[in-house]
This record gives structure tokens, C-alpha cells and sequence, in this order.
């Protein structure tokens, strides 16, 4: 599985909010730079706004050209006409706030914000809650998943609740859900017509000797 198809919600990538363990969000993309951290820790004042907005979105930061591009805002100076960075602080692989005759851009290395390699997953556009029922042991739970989440990963996170979520099938209105699916693929209703609130689906779990199909071995 690929970064492009793990979605989080806010939360999650809120709770990564430490120098040794930081995320951020750039335009729905979600980077671990924890290791860039560690890299550029010896100069405090490349690193520290990064860590002031560990856990959050700073995509005002960036911008998005018409290909999808992300490139860090800038503006130019009418006295020289040089390109400057637009923010009033630094940060790793950004350039000089002025302009300087001994300054040379490092091509051979990918600006953090353009390189995938810190991509770990994308911020759900919709954070969605869903009850899930185990008529066997009469147990309800009400979890938040993200709305791009496929019955598997969402099995995943009720794991928590029951360990052993492997050894079940997921039903919506009799009907078995397609694992690798998200609910909204299924068929599953996730609002009400013309109503602005959320209609929060049931899930069912039956439980079945053999293994489910998405944890079959």
C-alpha cells in the first residue's frame, strides 16, 4: 500500500507533535519530518518553527501551482528584483532572506516540502463516526474513521476493542462488505437526504470459524 491510499484524521497527525516523533500537513499531504529534524537539529533556528507547528497543517506556508506542484511562497524585491522567501524565519532547504552574490541553490537536493520520501500517508477531507455491533458477545462501539477508509482498515481501527476482529464478517443491512472497499463503495449511507448532520452507520460483525477473507492465511 502506497502513502497515497493511508488517510489519518486530524488527530492522529496532531498527536505527532515531539522533536523526535513530528509530523505536518502540506495541501492534504501528510510528511513525517522527524528525520529531517534530526538532520538540521544542530541549527535551532532552521528547526524550531517546524517543531512550534509539529502536529499541524502549514500549508500557508506553500503554494500550488496548476500542476500540483508545491513550492514555498516567495515574493521579489522591487529594489533588486531578486526571489525571497516570503516567510519571516527559516527553514531547511529554504533560501536566503536577502540576496547574496556568494548564495548558489542546492540542485541536487529536493526541497523537504517536494520530496515524497517524507510522505506518509493524506488528511481525510471528512472525519465520519460509525457504530459497529458484535450481536455474539452484545457489544457496541462507536468509532470516528476517515471517510476514504477501506472495511479493512476501519476493522483495524476497532481492533482495539476486539483483537481478534480477524475471525469476523462486516454486514450493513444483511449485506457482506467488500474489505477492500470504503464504506461509501459499499453502498453504505453516510448522510441523509437534505439534511446537513451525518447519519452515523451500523456496522455488523458475525463471527466466523475461518478466518475473514482480509486476514486469510
Amino acid at each position: 500500500m502506497t502513502w497515497r491510499n493511508i488517510y489519518f484524521l486530524p488527530e492522529e497527525v496532531s498527536s505527532h507533535n515531539t522533536r523526535d516523533d513530528c509530523w505536518v500537513t502540506i495541501h492534504g499531504v501528510v510528511k513525517n519530518v522527524s528525520e529531517l529534524i534530526e538532520e538540521f537539529g544542530h541549527d535551532v533556528d532552521l528547526v524550531n518553527p517546524i517543531l512550534q507547528e509539529a502536529g499541524q497543517d502549514v500549508s500557508y506556508w506553500f503554494e500550488m501551482d496548476g500542476l500540483g506542484v508545491i513550492n514555498l511562497k516567495t515574493h521579489l524585491l522591487l529594489e533588486t528584483g531578486a526571489r525571497v522567501s516570503l516567510l519571516p524565519f527559516r527553514i531547511p532547504h529554504g533560501p536566503k532572506f536577502e540576496p547574496d552574490v556568494n548564495w548558489e541553490p542546492d540542485i541536487s537536493t529536493k526541497p523537504w516540502w517536494a520530496d515524497e520520501k517524507y510522505n506518509i500517508g493524506v488528511e481525510t477531507v471528512r472525519p465520519i463516526n460509525v457504530q459497529i455491533i458484535n450481536p455474539l458477545i452484545k457489544r457496541s462501539a462507536t468509532i470516528k474513521i476517515c471517510f476514504e477508509d477501506t472495511v479493512q482498515r476501519i476493522m483495524e481501527r476497532y481492533s482495539v476493542y476486539n483483537p481478534k476482529i480477524c475471525t469476523y464478517i462486516v454486514k450493513y443491512l444483511g449485506n457482506i462488505l467488500n474489505t477492500n472497499l470504503n464504506l461509501s463503495q459499499n453502498g453504505v449511507t453516510l448522510k441523509y437526504e437534505d439534511s446537513v448532520e451525518d447519519y452515523v452507520p451500523t456496522l455488523m460483525l458475525y463471527y466466523q470459524e475461518r478466518l475473514a477473507p482480509w486476514r486469510d492465511v
